[in-house]
């Protein structure tokens, strides 16, 4: 369950316009409520709980308008005879959130600044009921002092189960080369997905080429993001691929890649639930031909649903490792503080380096100072002072150095290393990097 939130004020930035007086809009609540029939062969296989997104779009001057006594109202009676309402959200910080009556849910939200954003229900199937449109659930907003906003939402018994197809791991590739993804979806259900498909893309340590014109990527230059539409339905039993790759480029850097995507009803996707995760529509589009979909086989093992959500997405991920994921990489960090003060700072972790001490030379001027592990709480781990520097084992919540700045020497640097067997690791200038001084006085 999601307890209500209410975002705090901030400034509009200078020369932006924005709607003056006070308006209230529903950014996310289901075109399609799907309810899956309970098959038995699955847990999970359950609705997913309804959540409702609010924001307030109207300004006074510069600031966003508070809306006032908010309430969402729902009307329940679509579920009489199909289904049950197994929970109400009451809310861990705003107690009796939602109270019921009857087939009226109340939701009390009291003042939303910029939006608000909770999941008043769930519901279950009851046994026996009839596949097929059900009827609408009826939204309902009103407050102190904006007009009130009304949304619908279609049931459904039955539902989609997307799938998408699961990837086999890369190794060997080559950083600043090619990694092509084709991603493939399908539909497992009893219920059609009446919608267009959108398929969103995620890169780490890669970036995408912005190639197809049916696709928009969050910059026109290396993205790493981009969402594609497909034209729908989405049949029962229907599988698809996408006619060419989304290729990606390794990163010169790059150990560990992973392209990842997931799939959604167009119109309905989950992700739109969640603030800064979709792509404006102002993203830049490819300039090439679109990209096309080809049927296949989904019928295999390797096309998977995913979690809770298996009406509302899938999920796959094409991950990659490098021909360097041996090479030790140290990460150079900074020490801030003023002279004379004792200072707590983080030792990064090298990449790649596995079991040993990394060790530390300090800049001139400073100096290790004890680090007195029991005035800490336990889980830390503490760089032990050794050879006028310090030795840093590995610590699941990063590894912390103690120092003392005894003087101010502009431009001193000491280091940070990693041994590594030069057989495997033919590159060593990289087993170091640099540890400067950052004064703050």
């Amino acid at each position: 369950m999601t307890a209500p939130a209410t975002a705090g004020a901030h400034s509009s930035p200078a020369g932006v316009k924005h709607p003056q007086g006070t308006k209230l809009e529903i950014t996310a609540a289901m075109r399609t409520y799907y309810l899956p029939r309970p098959t038995g062969s699955d847990a999970n296989d359950e609705p997913t709980e309804y959540q409702v997104n609010l924001q307030s779009t109207g300004w006074t001057g510069a600031k966003p308008s508070v809306v006032k006594d908010v309430k969402v109202h729902f009307d329940l009676s679509v579920f009489k005879n199909i289904a049950t309402v197994r929970w109400i959200n009451q809310g861990n910080r705003h107690p009796d959130t939602c109270v019921r009556s009857g087939d009226q849910l109340t939701c009390d939200l009291k003042d939303v600044e910029l939006g608000a954003s909770f999941s008043p229900f769930a519901v279950s199937v009851l046994p026996g009921a009839p596949k097929g449109p059900a009827g609408t659930l009826r939204i309902t907003v009103t407050s102190a002092n904006a007009p009130t906003v009304r949304r619908t939402t279609d049931i459904v018994v039955g539902a989609p189960r997307l799938t998408a197809r699961q990837d086999k791991p890369l190794t060997g590739v080559k950083p600043g080369s090619e990694v092509p993804l084709t991603p493939a979806f399908g539909n497992k259900g009893d219920t059609d997905v009446d919608d267009d498909i959108l398929v969103t893309v995620r890169a780490t340590e890669a970036t995408l080429r912005p190639q197809y014109r049916n696709c928009r990527y969050d910059k026109p230059v290396a993205p790493t993001k981009a969402e594609c539409t497909f034209p729908g339905p989405l049949r029962v039993g229907a599988a698809y691929e996408t006619d060419g790759p989304l290729t990606a480029v390794a990163d010169a850097t790059a150990m560990h890649g992973k392209l990842t995507y997931a799939v959604y009803r167009a119109h309905d996707r989950l992700d739109a639930r969640y603030p800064g995760e979709q792509l404006p529509a102002t993203a830049v589009r490819g300039t090439g031909a679109p990209l096309g979909l080809r049927p296949v086989d989904g019928g295999g093992a390797e096309f998977t649903t995913s979690a809770h959500w298996k009406a509302e997405m899938a999920g796959g991920d094409l991950a990659f490792d490098t021909d360097r994921i041996h090479d030790v990489q140290a990460v150079g960090f900074a020490i801030k503080g003023k002279v004379g003060e004792v200072v707590e700072v983080d030792v990064p972790w090298p990449r790649n380096f596995g079991d040993g001490d990394v060790r530390v030379t300090l800049p001139e001027g400073v100096s290790a100072a004890p680090a007195h592990p029991e005035e800490h709480p336990s889980e830390m781990t503490f760089c032990r002072p050794a050879d006028g520097g310090a030795r840093c084992p590995w610590g699941p919540h990063d590894t912390t150095l103690v120092v003392r700045i005894d003087k101010r020497v502009d431009g001193a640097r000491g280091t940070v290393s990693a041994p590594s067997d030069p057989v495997v690791d033919p590159d060593q200038e990289n087993n170091s990097a640099p540890v400067t001084v950052e004064y703050t006085d």
